[in-house]
């Protein structure tokens, strides 16, 4: 899943409950003490309570609601479960369109109805379940959303739906341009959707968690404020020390182009496999999560061996659950095993090939063999390996032997780019900006490089010209990246650089 979409399912999917529910306590409502459990991390005791709550009155709109909540973060990729949740939606949906119908005055109805709305928008556009019918869902939502405001302005818990529509609807487009262009969702305003989100933090009561999970990343990614997020996610670490949902959050802020903190991202993934070891039961989406995130992170510091023992460990136990886990797993190690040249590497991507339970990755194995063979060929992945220790010395800032060390792969190697390429990045990493710059744009320019070393060479072009303040030049070369190398690492990073100016960490 990428990370624009991770960021929709998270802010859209929460929206949870009334604005009389808001002033009673977890003692007071069961409802309420459903939540707050599973915002401790005991999401089966949450679905347990939840469950027996939706037995005993089937048609009140509070607990089903929570319930979903809870039922669509397991859901995952099984077609079973997407089924049964998709029944589950729709039918709360037309329960609460029926109840709002009806009466004018039903606020709880339009509460959850607006919920429900954006619940399902997320849902499907996370899903792939039809960009149509999400896009009606966020509308819908979106104006439910306002009327609920208009007669509840003093509720801080109402701001957290419409702060999310209206911050998210502005960027998204940067991320997946054919949601405004073709679909002709309702306008947002970023600054007023901050605003509301930090209202809902700050004055409300059961949305405060998540409109600070959203925050969280929201500072971290998009307005240049890691240290406001990386302080929420501090926050939370201490106060639900069993929800394992915080660090992972937190090691993703880590890891992103505003904080690049690799070490400080595994440290986090760490403590949360050690959490659930120690548990008499581990939980396995978490456990997954942090072993992929703890692998990543050690190959963002160019430690692909001690990447590839994670995620082996993590294939021996063969994991049940998440039914995605394995087939992820093994592309993953066939894709590290790739990068330091192993001739075994295809190996991981034909077992998944040739079991048809998977063939939901068979295409993505595909297309892993094609490149893998493509590297090799050209000779491209042999130099790639022979750079991984200089990579690795740059990571510890170890500059002196980083240079030997590249200079030393590119006597043998004269004309290729990617030696050029990391001793322009390790330039621009000891902040010689114009110089990283100035050769960067030759390998940009080189028709020779790779696609994702034009990517990445412009990626340092368009952060030296936001370093010297010359915003526009570095828009125009943002938006070159994304729309001449969108499938590239570096689009990542080039759609935050058209949000926020690049900052130097």
């Amino acid at each position: 899943m990428t990370r624009p979409i991770r960021a929709a399912r998270l802010v859209i999917g929460v929206i949870l409950t009334s604005a009389a529910a808001a002033a009673a306590s977890a003692a007071d409502d069961p409802v309420l003490a459903g939540y707050q459990k599973y915002y401790r991390g005991d999401r089966e005791g949450a679905r347990k309570d939840l469950e027996r709550l939706v037995a005993a009155n089937p048609a009140a709109l509070p607990a089903r609601f929570a319930l979903l909540q809870v039922l669509e973060e397991d859901i995952g990729s099984d077609p079973a479960g997407q089924a049964d949740f998709e029944r589950r939606l729709d039918a709360f949906v037309e329960d609460a369109t029926a109840r709002n119908d009806r009466s004018a005055t039903d606020d709880e109805a339009l509460f959850y109805l607006t919920s429900a709305h954006m619940l399902r928008a997320a849902y499907r556009f996370s899903h792939g379940k039809g960009m149509w019918g999400a896009a009606r869902d966020g509308a819908r939502s979106k104006r439910l959303g306002d009327a609920y405001i208009a007669r509840h302005p003093e509720h801080g818990d109402a701001y957290f739906a419409l702060g999310t529509y209206n911050y998210y609807v502005e960027i998204v487009p940067t991320f997946a341009r054919v949601v405004r262009t073709f679909l002709f969702l309702p306008s947002g305003n970023r600054a007023e959707g901050l605003r509301q989100l930090e209202r809902a933090y700050s004055q409300g009561s059961l949305f405060a968690f998540q409109a600070g999970m959203m925050l969280m990343q929201i500072y971290g990614s998009f307005e240049n404020r890691p240290s406001d997020g990386v302080a929420i996610g501090e926050r939370f670490a201490r106060e639900y020390p069993d929800n394992p949902d915080v660090r992972l959050q937190l090691a993703e802020l880590y890891v992103g182009p505003a904080v690049e903190d690799y070490a400080g991202a595994a440290s986090l993934y760490e403590r949360v496999l050690a959490a659930e070891a120690k548990r008499d039961t581990p939980r396995p989406l978490p456990v997954v999560r942090a072993q992929l995130g703890l692998a990543s992170a050690l190959q963002q510091q160019w430690k692909i061996e001690d990447a590839i023992k994670v995620v082996s460990a993590a294939i021996d136990a063969k994991p049940e659950k998440p039914v995605w886990a394995m087939p992820i797993l093994l592309l993953r190690r066939a894709n590290y095993r790739a990068l330091l040249d192993d001739p075994g590497a295809e190996q991981d991507t034909r077992t998944v090939l040739n079991d048809p339970r998977w063939k939901d990755r068979h295409k993505a194995a595909d297309g892993q063999l094609k490149w893998m063979t493509g590297r090799r060929a050209s000779g491209e992945a042999a130099v790639y390996a022979a750079l991984i220790r200089g990579n690795r010395l740059a990571a510890e800032h170890r500059w002196n032997e980083a240079a030997q060390a590249y200079e030393s792969v590119r006597r043998d190697h004269p004309e290729d780019p990617q030696a050029r390429y990391r001793l322009a990045s390790m330039q621009f990493a000891r902040g010689d900006d114009a110089g990283a710059a100035l050769a960067a744009s030759g390998l940009a320019a080189d028709r020779r490089a790779p696609g994702w070393i034009r990517a990445s060479s412009l990626l340092i072009v368009a952060r030296a010209h936001d370093l010297a303040g010359r915003r526009a030049e570095a828009k125009r070369t943002y938006q070159k990246i994304v729309d001449d190398y969108e499938r590239e690492n570096a689009a990542w990073p080039a759609r935050v650089g058209l949000l926020t100016p690049y900052r130097r960490h």
